[in-house]
């Protein structure tokens, strides 16, 4: 049974209604990574619905937190804001209403091309309209319960007058850096002494007031119990460092069943996507987001990467050559869904037709594929679409398309032709030289050119023949297959390496490639 099933037979135990919920900190432009919690609750959601269930998909925007660092695609004068609240913050590039709607409209957008698509709810919004009055006044009344709790999960200790509650400070605007001391059941009292933000430290301005309970947030680990008490989570994917013994889950957990009376969601635990051996993140250099993977990956196998294995597997990406093997193992899972590829072990069958099903953004009712790594060699070849059929006729023997076919035909190309333009490297890229390269060729490499030139000339015109035909000419001659190849990819492309010989050769003119030959043969 897929994982996502599994889950969603777990809820269902526990009743038919349920919501399933998300969360992203805004703190700049969301990353893959933070796609993948919103893109499994999504799953699991489909699952539940296929089951019989009602579920309700939501992402919560915490927009609420406070600036701890200046995100990298944001300038330094953006430092001012630290400490601040996101849904305060302007909107970088004045193309926005703020700083929250210029992050996460784009994400969201991005997700709708997968068919994802959460209710998003933000979280300063639900405190500004007073629909967290109730559980915000809970905390603040059983304080001393929540201390406790806290000083029994992680062994911290809180001042005897310590609140749950960071006020905006009314006066520099900051959230970060303010203590509340005491409740009178309407006003908190507070003062800006500063905090920390990330590793550095925010000094605070020093004033002190008071603010009611809408002008400020719970604490992470107490707002989340509050909010899973508050929508009627009953499960959540999470990162696994979250779920350690006396970690944020476990601390939420209790006061959320302790304080609010309700029973905590199920945890979904996830590993992190790494990339090059390090965190998907700020720590690699760059923001890679969920629209740029869709871009060079198609929407399809983007969703397969975040299906195709348990949420606690390890999670590689490569937007480099990566990505023509997620393609592989995609295009892999499709044959075996359609019946064509049945080297498969019985007990793992299911499971690769349902990775493949939850995958698609709409089921087609028959089998077309053109795979990612012959899209390489053939849109380098025939940029223009009319020239690529043509050629696909030729290598893949269709010619009739439905509109579908063309449809996801098209988006596939314009996927290929993205990551060739964007991340693939500089040994995939080449173009098949309209005139002859001036290089030279050996009397024994004219002798192997006419020997290949022979055996094409009435040979099947199909990928597979005519990689056989270069290795066996090359094993005729006793030499390395590897020094044939590279004399093919000299004489059609001026360099010695390039894409996979046979299909490039097949994508050409049968009469082209000949003439090719025999003009270095002669």
């Amino acid at each position: 049974m897929h994982w996502v099933d599994v889950y969603a037979e777990k809820l269902l135990e526990h009743g038919r209604m349920h919501v399933i919920e998300s969360g992203t900190s805004i703190s700049g432009q969301p990353h893959l990574g933070s796609a993948g919690d919103v893109i499994m609750a999504d799953g699991i959601c489909k699952a539940v619905d296929k089951m019989g269930g009602e579920s309700r998909a939501i992402w919560a925007m915490d927009d609420m937190d406070g600036l701890r660092k200046v995100p990298l695609q944001l300038p330094d004068d953006f430092k001012k804001y630290l400490g601040q609240p996101a849904f305060k913050l302007p909107c970088p590039d004045g193309c926005c209403s703020g700083f929250v709607e210029h992050f996460t409209r784009p994400f969201l957008e991005s997700l709708e091309r997968i068919d994802v698509r959460p209710e998003a709810i933000s979280v300063a919004g639900m405190y500004a309209d007073g629909k967290y009055d109730k559980v915000v006044k809970v905390a603040l009344e059983r304080a001393s319960e929540i201390r406790q709790i806290l000083e029994e999960i992680s062994g911290s200790e809180r001042a005897p007058d310590w609140l749950p509650f960071f006020p905006i400070c009314e006066s520099c605007g900051r959230i970060l850096t303010t203590q509340a001391y005491e409740f009178d059941g309407e006003k908190i009292k507070y003062r800006c002494a500063g905090g920390v933000a990330g590793k550095a430290r925010i000094p605070g301005c020093g004033h002190e007031g008071e603010v009611g309970i809408r002008q400020g947030k719970l604490p992470w680990r107490i707002e989340w119990a509050a909010r899973w008490s508050h929508l009627g989570v009953t499960c959540e994917p999470m990162g696994k460092d979250l779920t350690a013994a006396g970690g944020t889950y476990e601390t939420s957990k209790l006061i959320c069943e302790r304080i609010y009376d309700f029973q905590a969601p199920l945890p979904v635990p996830y590993e992190f996507i790494v990339m090059g051996g390090k965190k998907l993140g700020k720590s690699i250099g760059r923001i890679l987001t969920i629209g740029e993977m869709i871009d060079i990956a198609t929407p399809e196998i983007s969703r397969y990467f975040f299906f195709r294995s348990q949420p606690t597997t390890h999670k590689e990406i490569d937007f480099e050559l990566g990505i023509q093997k997620l393609a592989e193992d995609y295009e892999q899972t499709k044959r075996v869904f359609f019946g064509l590829d049945t080297n498969v072990p019985e007990k793992e069958l299911d499971d690769i037709k349902r990775t493949y099903e939850i995958s698609q953004v709409a089921l087609p009712d028959h089998y077309f594929d053109v795979a990612y790594s012959h899209l390489t060699s053939i849109v380098q070849t025939y940029p223009e679409m009319d020239r690529l059929l043509q050629a696909l006729h030729r290598t893949e023997g269709f010619a009739d398309l439905t509109e579908e076919d063309e449809e996801w035909l098209d988006v596939k190309v314009r996927s290929v032709k993205n990551w060739l333009d964007t991340h693939a490297p500089e040994d995939m890229k080449f173009s098949v030289q309209g005139s002859h390269p001036e290089i030279q060729i050996s009397d024994e490499e004219k002798a192997l050119l006419k020997s290949l030139s022979a055996k094409l000339e009435n040979l099947e015109w199909k990928a597979d023949n005519i990689h056989d035909a270069i290795h066996s000419t090359a094993v005729e001659s006793k030499i390395k297959a590897g020094a044939m190849f590279r004399l093919m990819y000299r004489i059609f492309l001026g360099k010695e390496k390039g894409p996979r010989l046979g299909y490039l050769l097949a994508s050409l003119d049968r009469d082209f490639v000949l003439g090719r030959i025999r003009h270095f043969s002669a």
